[in-house]
């Protein structure tokens, strides 16, 4: 059995009785679809070409004008005691054989909803493709431009305006795009990118839209929120310290003090751990030369730091996440040393492992073959069962010492990295700060509606089935998740099995 659905906007309720225009579309392969935009008007015909003449809407009286012979695709709509009814349907097939059901709805709230072409929010919701159709067909009906723009954003010298900013936007994203090959090396360059990029998204899509989408309106109140919150904390980060640059060296000076007494703890007798005196103390000296050597870089490059000490002050103007990237920059510059040492501990743990590994395959008379990618017997001569067991003792009794330098430096690495994704993700929290979509969806706009709510209006046996339907919002999670500005994206999800590998084998922890 064929379904027949019928769209009747609740608007016609005002109107006078006259031509209904709209359109009629096969949107799935029993089902056809009749979607009634509203009353026809000379002086306000419709331009889309998919628009025509569909039927003819009436009150309790019928004319005879509205009985004339149509071969197909033409609906007599009456109203009676407030109630919509269907006076006579013509299409081409037999009409006591299909299914009809009358959806009432309401225009301007379907339009205002900017989430219903979501598919994810109409999976299990029978007639799910024709109210994807109707939100396409109402969206794109040049009839309904009142309801779909903003009168501001209408207006011409507005729309001037926007289009000088937007290629300013894209001249200064050009300039950094030609320093992309220094800048992509520090947070706050790729930030600045991203701000860039941002800002760009939003005029285009005021241009575009012509009004001001909840999307982009959730972006501009976060980013106010942002530069506020940002240009507070500077001013009170002033008043307590009168020399940013100092307090920089100062913080610096610290973090070497403390690497320097935690070096000569490791050279000493750590934990009761007896370890082999002389390799420990030529990683000692080895170590604090590079902490020796990066502090007095510092020193020498204080006048350079104080410069860009106030450069990042500037930036820092623009919001909390432009002070959050500079924190990430400055965190690097102080932990470089450590970094450093870090990597050669990791490299040197990582080559005594895997000696060690591939040696116990030597007593097993095993080898690792890696064209077939596995572990294959092997005979070998007591030579090289001599030199595998020597080489083989040397990295075992060599192995605690460089296990403990391993473990102290992949420690404060491990600090540096979780302190460096607690800023990436700060930064990806403030530029989605759900503030705006969260005052929506207290209120229950009709613009964050991502779902409908079906209620049976009338359910007789000798008349169609009618239904009234209405734009819902979904959850607030789902409907934060709608909001997401384009340009920013989610920082990665941490791969803890990946990162204890790491830990385990002693290969390179990276930035999360």
């Amino acid at each position: 059995m064929e379904t027949l659905v019928i769209f009747i906007p609740c608007v016609l309720y005002n109107e006078i009785p006259g031509l209904l225009y709209g359109v009629t579309q096969q949107t799935e392969e029993r089902v056809k679809s009749y979607f009634i935009l509203g009353k026809y008007h000379k002086y306000k015909a419709p331009t889309n070409t998919r628009c025509k003449i569909i039927g003819y809407y009436c009150k309790e009286n019928l004319p005879m004008k509205s009985l004339s012979t149509h071969k197909e695709d033409w609906i007599v709509i009456g109203l009676k005691n407030s109630e919509f009814f269907l006076h006579k349907l013509s299409c081409n097939r037999d009409n006591k054989q299909c299914q009809t059901v009358c959806i009432i709805y309401d225009q301007k709230t379907f339009i205002d909803s900017q989430f219903l072409l979501h598919d994810s929010e109409f999976d299990g919701l029978a007639y799910k493709d024709q109210f994807k159709a109707l939100a396409k067909i109402l969206n794109s009906n040049d009839c309904l431009y009142e309801y779909k723009s903003s009168l501001l954003l209408r207006n011409t010298f507005t729309q001037m305006i926007i289009t000088v900013l937007l290629f300013v936007a894209n001249c200064l994203l050009r300039c950094v795009d030609l320093l992309n090959i220094l800048l992509k090396y520090t947070t706050l360059g790729l930030h600045l990118q991203l701000f860039l990029k941002s800002v760009a998204w939003v005029l285009q899509s005021c241009i575009g839209q012509r009004k001001l989408s909840v999307k982009v309106g959730n972006y501009i109140i976060a980013s106010i929120v942002d530069i506020c919150s940002g240009i507070l904390l500077l001013y009170w980060l002033m008043a307590i310290t009168s020399s940013p640059s100092q307090l920089l060296l100062d913080t610096g000076e610290v973090v070497v003090r403390t690497l320097r007494e935690l070096l000569q703890w490791v050279m000493g007798i750590p934990a009761g751990l007896k370890l082999n005196y002389a390799f420990n103390n030529m990683l000692g000296r080895f170590f604090l030369y590079h902490i020796n050597l990066w502090w007095t870089f510092l020193v020498v490059s204080k006048p350079l730091l104080e410069i860009t000490f106030h450069i990042f002050l500037y930036l820092g103007r623009l919001g909390l996440t432009f002070q959050a990237s500079i924190l990430a920059d400055l965190l690097a510059l102080v932990s470089f040393h450590i970094y450093c040492i870090y990597v050669y501990a990791a490299r040197l743990y990582n080559l005594q492992v895997s000696g060690l590994v591939a040696l116990w395959r030597l007593f097993l008379g095993r080898k690792y073959n890696p064209l077939r990618g596995r572990v294959d017997s092997c005979k070998y001569s007591p030579d090289q069962l001599f030199v595998g067991t020597l080489a083989f003792t040397i990295l075992l009794f060599l192995l605690p010492t460089t296990f403990m330098y391993y473990i102290v430096f992949t420690s404060l690495r491990l600090v540096v990295v979780g302190l460096g994704g607690l800023l990436t993700r700060v930064r990806y929290v403030l530029q989605c700060l759900p503030l705006y979509i969260s005052a929506l969806w207290l209120l229950q706009s009709t613009s964050i509606s991502s779902t409908v709510h079906i209620t049976v209006r009338q359910n007789e046996a000798e008349s169609p089935l009618t239904l009234s339907v209405k734009p819902v919002a979904s959850s607030w999670w789902k409907t934060v998740q709608h909001c997401m500005p384009e340009p920013v994206q989610p920082p990665p999800t941490v791969e803890w099995y990946n990162m204890v590998k790491n830990l385990i084998s002693g290969n390179l922890i990276y930035p999360v």
